[in-house]
């Protein structure tokens, strides 16, 4: 679009881009979607320049993701990527083959039921019929999986999770604290997950993204509500009130194409107490931003719209927990921001709905002790947007808490052994007591919806 005033590479030019006739428009709706005001010729060369680097971005991911899926492969796979994303017909037929959750837009998974059998045999183990659990019908499509170490609640998760990945291609966002989920090859192919593994690998998404300045406030209270639960000593009132406050001041500097980083929240807070004593401008707060910027534990490169497309398995076994609970509850917030500004999902006229993302939280506890909003409000409100949220603990224990009554939310309870004892919560959970220590490996307890009483599930051999 004219000469470009660095030296960045070859110069193409508008006409090129856009043809002779249609650049007004093209122009036209550059303007419009960057919210520019009496643009300069400059700034509209600047938003194409950033849409350039974001496609060469994009392209460089699934690079990445053909490399690790086939390292011998990659540029066949990566060839045939790009033929999919045109809609070139594959081995000689029409249409295509795209099993690549980039070719979907995250709204166009289509409405079907989505049956799932409760492991392999999944039989109840009084009729010997298969144990079926209907996610997206008119229930609640959220699952609760829980027991002891070894009695197969890990093996029933991958197991449902794979079902649901062969049945609709929706992608999965994963969060794994102990590392044998992204450590099983087999599974990762699977669910199509491409894995981080932090805090060596910098999460590649717009965490603090927002799309207009009238968000700030928002977003600001968003930051602040999570960052409070990351030190182990939660600040004070005053202390909240600043970190929203100096969010706000950096969210309302928002300008389209330049993410927020977290430095710039430090940085703005560090100012509102360069004018007080020494001795008190250190607090939890600071020491937190601290030791949490000491690491890139984000990489801005993709917008939400593009990473919740795709499957995604945050590994944070590596990391401190301080820097554990910062990625997965920003995370969370970005997911939560983007899936409310989304309209509901379609319904077939079965009341099947589909399904657009599945969040999977291994050892659940440590982000249901903490009561993060986003979370709370995901597993609450996400359901008319497609959503299904797979919680996995070890105790049905860790769903008793002060914040949310997250079993009244869950569509099915899977209870393997474990040493959970509370008569409140079991009854909660599966509408009566029953001794889950002396359930065997493989061997578990639940309540199918529709059924008055429990049933005894053989979901492995």
């Amino acid at each position: 679009m004219g000469d470009d005033a660095e030296d960045w590479g070859k110069v193409i030019m508008g006409r090129n881009l856009f043809g002779d006739d249609d650049m007004p428009v093209w122009i036209a709706m550059i303007v419009e979607k960057a919210g520019l005001l009496n643009p300069t010729v400059e700034e509209i060369q600047e938003q194409v320049r950033r849409h350039w680097h974001r496609g060469i971005l994009l392209l460089q991911a699934e690079w990445e993701s053909c490399e690790a899926k086939n390292a011998e492969g990659v540029y066949e796979q990566f060839i045939l990527f790009l033929a999919q994303r045109a809609g070139l017909p594959t081995h000689g037929h029409g249409g295509t083959t795209a099993n690549d959750d980039w070719l979907k837009p995250l709204g166009s998974h289509s409405a079907m039921p989505v049956l799932l059998r409760l492991g392999d045999p999944g039989t109840d183990e009084r009729t010997g019929q298969p144990a079926t659990w209907l996610l997206n019908g008119k229930g609640s499509p959220h699952a609760a999986l829980m027991g002891s170490t070894g009695s197969g609640k890990t093996r029933l998760a991958r197991n449902l999770l794979s079902q649901i990945r062969a049945q609709t291609k929706v992608p999965c966002l994963i969060f794994d604290f102990k590392g044998d989920l992204s450590g099983n090859s087999a599974f990762v192919s699977e669910v199509g997950a491409r894995v981080v593994a932090s805090p060596s690998d910098p999460v590649p998404l717009d965490v603090l993204h927002i799309s207009e300045v009238g968000q700030a406030a928002g977003a600001a209270v968003r930051f602040r509500d999570s960052f409070i639960r990351i030190p182990k000593s939660r600040p004070g009132a005053v202390q909240a009130d600043e970190l929203r406050d100096a969010a706000r001041l950096v969210f309302e500097r928002y300008r389209p194409g330049e993410p927020i980083r977290l430095e710039a929240i430090r940085e703005e807070l560090n100012a509102l107490y360069a004018d007080r004593p020494a001795k008190s401008r250190g607090n939890v707060l600071t020491a937190t931003f601290n030791e949490l910027t000491q690491w890139q534990l984000f990489d801005p490169r993709l917008p939400p719209e593009d990473f919740f497309r795709q499957s995604w398995m945050i590994d944070v076994h590596g990391a401190e927990e301080s820097a554990q609970r910062l990625i997965v509850f920003l995370i969370l917030d970005a997911l939560y921001a983007y899936f409310k500004a989304l309209p509901d999902s379609a319904m077939d006229e079965q009341g099947h709905r589909a399904l657009r993302l599945v969040l999977v939280v291994d050892e659940a506890r440590r982000v249901l002790s903490y009561g993060q909003p986003s979370l709370i409000s995901l597993v609450r409100e996400s359901r008319s947007k497609g959503m299904s949220i797979f919680l996995i603990s070890q105790s049905p224990e860790d769903y008793d808490t002060p914040e949310e009554d997250f079993l009244d939310q869950i569509g099915l309870s899977v209870c393997f052994r474990s040493n959970g004892t509370s008569s409140r919560v079991l009854k909660a959970c599966l509408g009566q007591s029953v001794d889950l220590a002396g359930l065997p490996d493989g061997v578990a307890v639940t309540r199918l919806p529709g059924q008055s009483g429990i049933s005894r599930i053989q979901a492995w051999k």
